[in-house]
């Protein structure tokens, strides 16, 4: 039996590949989304982890400059904020007034995710010491939060010229549920005008936070990926140091990059991260 024409011109367009089908859309990095329609529902998107937003997020109104929202799939972070205005002089800005950041380092690109935790703080307090790191913590300590080891710094900051005031909580927390070997991250801070009433940010937003948190177990694929993302960030820096390039701000005996190297695996002696700078 014979097909018809068109029939048969349409199996031989198929079969000589001339047929132009819609390229599969490549997922984007990061997901944007609108806090006031996301903060009472329970953030299930990390690989890592779920949890709730803790209640200042909950109930937002929708603003006009920013989703308030936002999922980046590589480092598997969240970062949530609201919308606050202040005045600089004469001049209204826009900006977050509340924000929280929870990050699992997925992309293998952070701070001393190789360390043991006595070395990450050492690393960190050797790294503060820096000439022009900026402000240094007014607290930092060792401390449990729902049943894991956190590193906790807590920052404030006062303008008198701009009229503004801001804190931050950050914690470095292990955990032996998912199967990584780095830290998370989470932080929460706030923004406000001088002589504003903020939040005590641990009671407000850390402590709800680590009462709702679950931690998932990743998969195996995902396991050897986020592995091979910190094995290529520390080639990446032992080529610089090869190089003789700067692998970030350093002493001049490069201690901290040594510090770096070692606990990547390299043969490279462990230096005292406490010695008097040369």
């Amino acid at each position: 039996m014979r097909g018809s024409p068109s029939v048969v011109v349409g199996l031989a367009l198929l079969l000589g590949g001339c047929l132009n089908l819609p390229a599969k859309p490549q997922e984007r990095r990061t997901e944007q989304r609108m806090l006031c329609s996301e903060g009472a529902k329970r953030v299930t998107l990390p690989q890592r982890f779920s949890f709730d937003l803790p209640e200042p997020f909950r109930h937002t109104e929708c603003g006009t400059l920013m989703g308030g929202f936002y999922y980046d799939r590589i480092s598997d972070s969240l970062s949530v904020a609201t919308e606050g205005t202040f005045a600089y002089g004469d001049v209204q800005v826009s900006a977050s007034s509340l924000y929280m950041k929870v990050s699992s380092f997925l992309d293998g690109e952070g701070y001393g995710l190789m360390y043991p935790r006595d070395a990450f703080l050492q690393g960190k307090l050797a790294a503060l010491a820096l000439p022009g790191s900026g402000a240094k913590p007014r607290e930092v300590d060792w401390v449990t939060r729902g049943g894991y080891q956190c590193l906790r710094f807590y920052e404030h900051w006062q303008g008198a010229a701009v009229g503004l005031w801001e804190d931050e909580v950050r914690y470095w927390c292990w955990e032996g549920e998912s199967g990584l070997t780095q830290p998370f991250y989470v932080h929460a801070g706030q923004r406000l005008a001088l002589g504003a009433k903020g939040y005590d940010l641990d009671r407000t937003f850390i402590l709800p936070f680590f009462a709702s948190l679950q931690i998932k177990r990743l998969a195996p694929s995902a396991l050897a990926q986020a592995q091979n993302r910190l094995q290529a960030a520390c080639a990446r820096g032992k080529a610089r140091y090869d190089r003789g390039s700067a692998w970030g701000s350093d002493y001049p005996d490069k201690r901290l990059t040594l510090t770096r190297l070692h606990y990547c695996g390299y043969d490279v002696p462990l230096p005292d991260l406490k010695a008097p700078s040369p």
